[in-house]
């Protein structure tokens, strides 16, 4: 199953940039009107997680406020969210969490249903749990609870892993992935999964999150929020990506807007269902304007003799305007040389080894 369609569009807006580990204070921004400016552009995605405290809060707490109720029917938004992952060291995938989690955020979103709920960083815990996890939101999308069940992470390859045993054991497929950081100017390896994602796991949509690598492909480097440098990229990394940024300042030209066009335009391009949905970040109205604005330029409309209404009359890849981009792409490219397609582990080896340590005290 899948809940993208025309009335959705290509774009999700994602929730983490009302989180503590974006931005020093999420409470401070005027999350309404942002939202409600979201809508106007034609977004009616919206993607988050308890774990991004307090974005969860905050947008539930916009999506119930009679502003925005009384103008967008529920009907016409889709609400994603997330489960299991409480701390950055803390996940609890035990059915009684799980419920528990997805009971939360229909109270937050004062909704009686979400439009998807995923397990939240699922490569974190054992297939047993993960099993077990989407076995518990399979039942209450029968419940009525959720109307599609997806699965997060990081890694691709083992995110198709999983999807292909949840269908082999559990009889019934993942409607959604989310993967992030490994569909952008730097890491393309998404693509290589896409296949199995779509064939033997049987997956109705596959969504890119964090097209500019959670920040790190932009003038300036990764966001620092409350909870200090959380980003994993290591020194080399960053320091290409810094010369990288300068470069295409140098040609006169934005960093994180062109990572966002070859994000937008390579996945539209590659994407076995022609869907190429991408998670967009933004947690103001001048960063989700730009970011829309920024997305319309790898995408052109069905019919040009009409006025374009909002975002989601793009539809289809503009293979034009993608070339013209080329030349600044294969520079940026050039320039991460060694680090193209790098990844970094997930989980790290120091999770492991607090894992393992966890596990031999509780015996």
């Amino acid at each position: 199953m899948n809940p993208f369609n025309k009335s959705t569009g290509r774009v999700v807006l994602g929730g983490a940039g009302w989180s503590r580990q974006i931005v020093t204070d999420p409470t401070s921004k005027p999350v309404l009107q942002t939202i409600l400016h979201a809508l106007s552009l034609g977004i009616r995605a919206f993607d988050t997680s308890p774990y991004y405290d307090p974005s969860e809060i905050l947008l539930g707490a916009a999506f119930s406020d009679p502003a925005l109720t009384s103008k967008y029917p529920r009907s016409d938004l889709l609400l994603l969210t997330k489960c299991g992952r409480i701390t950055a060291n803390d996940f609890d995938y035990s059915p009684a969490a799980i419920r528990a989690s997805v009971r939360r955020s229909l109270d937050r979103f004062s909704t009686t249903y979400l439009d998807v709920v995923f397990t939240h960083d699922v490569e974190f815990v054992s297939r047993e749990e993960a099993l077990g996890a989407v076995k518990t939101l399979f039942e209450m999308r029968d419940e009525g609870y959720i109307k599609h069940v997806g699965i997060s992470g990081y890694p691709p390859a083992v995110l198709a892993d999983i999807a292909v045993e949840i269908r082999q054991k559990l009889g019934k497929p993942v409607d959604v992935v989310q993967t992030y950081c490994h569909m952008n100017i730097q890491n393309t390896t998404l693509q290589r999964s896409l296949g199995r994602f779509y064939g033997d796991a049987g997956v109705g949509i596959v969504l890119n999150a964090s097209p500019i690598c959670m920040g790190l492909l932009r003038k300036g480097g990764v966001p620092i929020g409350e909870l200090g440098d959380f980003h994993p990229a290591p020194r080399g990394l960053r320091e290409a990506a810094a010369k990288a940024a300068d470069w295409v300042e140098g040609q006169g030209e934005n960093m994180a807007s062109l990572a966002l066009r070859y994000a937008v335009g390579t996945f539209a391009s590659v994407d076995e269902k022609g869907l190429g949905v991408t998670i967009l970040g933004g947690g103001s109205i001048e960063e989700i304007t730009e970011n829309v604005e920024t997305v319309k330029k790898m995408l052109k409309m069905e019919d040009n003799s009409v006025e374009a209404l909002d975002l989601r009359d793009y539809s289809l890849f503009d293979e034009e305007a993608y070339k013209k981009d080329e030349p600044l792409f294969k520079g940026v490219r050039d320039i991460l040389g060694e680090w193209i397609d790098y990844t970094w582990d997930s989980p790290d080896a120091a999770f492991l080894e607090e894992r393992e340590k966890r596990k031999n005290q509780e015996k």
